[in-house]
């Protein structure tokens, strides 16, 4: 005997038919639409009571599927599980029914084809709809096998020879063995693609870890190569001055260290931050001035003021490290020769960020872009995963923008890396956008930069 579902499972269960019922609303919007233009016009062509009550025992049992699935979340999931699936199959029962009462009894053209028409939707939405968990795939079946057999005997009558009736039984075999056959398939790859997608996922999340582990091992360790071959050397050198240089030496790799941590640190979101209104046309006029003592002398920075006043909500000394870091970045991937663009400016949505920010809009987004030979398409996702690099060996830790894209995280925003048409790579951070305050005299610059 097969165990019972646990509750985890029923929960997961549920949450499947959330979203197999209610998971796109457009489509629901539509579903209804439609159920109320057809009980309009259905009370001009046939009985009204019956209309009335197609309607309302309809819109009784889909609202109390409704709330079970969209309301109450609290209470034991088998009991949530089977008393959704119960409402699912007498929804269901309540829509067929007015399709095989206008196909059988009505027995007019009009009301025929637009039973007819009712049955063959509702095998349509059953057939494509995106999410098929096992429960709403036995009540569909089963209530397809319900009108179908229910059609063949409400049609017997009005058959004359035996050949006619035979006809009907194997059409209607035929049709319903195809449909049921169908949604099994359909089931079976989608739980193929599930279990595919979860494999992809751990051997994704073992690579991350692989990675990760891998490179905080590889940096501490020349660290401490560094910092333990020096103190080694401190015994042995009998020059005072020698012995002081490997001190330095020493606690030089132990800063190194000490900003490794930092970066994960930032990375992982769990920086130390200040947030603080940061008026963005001094941001960018400050941060101009530090970059031209930080860059090299063939490097060109552009930057643009907002056309409007634009605050952020974020600590002004890590936006503006991060904003080095980036312009950093920049210079390495030009050679040293080429142009790096920074703008501000506001935007109503965060343009598809995965993860979505946790703040809603409007954002304020700082864009830093640059005129370098760009990244391969395939590197671009993982370019903020720590520890990862595109530079040779030995020559970068990776975990620049993995910091950069921590700290936007944590402050309520995040990070879009992306390749522009005319090459090169273009960062974008969200922040949070606050209301304006006024800022500190002279941190503004007023004409052309």
């Amino acid at each position: 005997m097969a165990p019972l579902p646990s509750r985890d499972n029923y929960q997961t269960r549920l949450d499947e038919m959330r979203r197999a019922e209610y998971g796109s609303p457009l489509e629901i919007v539509i579903r209804y639409v439609v159920i109320a233009v057809v009980v309009s016009v259905l009370l001009l062509v046939i009985d009204r009571q019956i209309a009335l009550a197609w309607g309302a025992a309809y819109l009784v049992f889909e609202g109390g599927l409704a709330f079970l699935l969209l309301r109450l979340r609290t209470g034991p999931a088998p009991l949530r599980y089977w008393g959704a699936l119960a409402s699912y199959v007498l929804a269901g029962f309540s829509f067929l029914a007015l399709p095989l009462y206008l196909v059988s009894v009505q027995m007019n053209p009009g009301t025929t084809f637009a039973g007819a028409t009712g049955l063959v939707g509702y095998a349509l939405y059953t057939l494509q709809r995106p999410q098929r968990e096992s429960g709403l795939l036995v009540a569909d079946c089963a209530l397809v096998s319900i009108v179908m057999l229910s059609l063949v005997v409400l049609l017997q009558p009005l058959l004359e020879t035996w050949t006619d009736r035979l006809l009907v039984a194997f059409v209607a075999l035929a049709v319903l063995g195809y449909y049921i056959g169908s949604m099994i398939v359909g089931w079976r790859l989608q739980a193929d693609l599930r279990t595919a997608q979860k494999r992809y996922a751990s051997a994704q999340m073992a690579r991350a870890l692989g990675q990760f582990v891998g490179g905080v091992a590889h940096e501490f360790n020349n660290q401490l190569t560094v910092i333990l071959g020096n103190l080694e050397l401190f015994e042995t050198l009998p020059d005072a001055r020698e012995r002081q240089a490997a001190i330095e030496e020493s606690r030089a790799a132990a800063g190194r260290a000490a900003v490794t941590v930092r970066q994960l640190m930032a990375a992982s979101g769990r920086t130390r931050l200040s947030p603080a209104p940061i008026p963005m046309e001094g941001f960018l006029f400050d941060l101009t001035e530090v970059l031209s003592d930080m860059l090299g002398p063939d490097m060109r920075v552009e930057t643009q003021p907002p056309d409007d006043p634009l605050v952020a909500l974020a600590d002004r000394d890590m936006l503006e490290t991060c904003a080095i870091q980036l312009c950093l970045n920049a210079q390495e991937a030009t050679g040293g020769y080429g142009t790096i663009r920074i703008t501000a400016e506001r935007r109503g949505s965060a343009g598809g960020l995965d993860p979505a920010p946790e703040s809603p809009p409007p954002y304020v987004a700082l864009i830093v872009e640059d005129d370098g030979p760009g990244v391969p398409e395939e590197a671009l996702p993982r370019l903020a995963e720590p520890f990862y690099t595109t530079k040779p060996p030995h020559e970068g830790s990776g975990l620049g923008l993995s910091s950069v894209a921590g700290f936007a995280r944590q402050s309520g925003g995040g990070m879009m890396l992306d390749r522009p048409l005319r090459g090169g790579l273009r960062v974008v951070l969200y922040l949070v956008e606050t209301p304006n305050t006024p800022s500190k005299p002279g941190a503004q610059l007023s004409g052309s930069w």
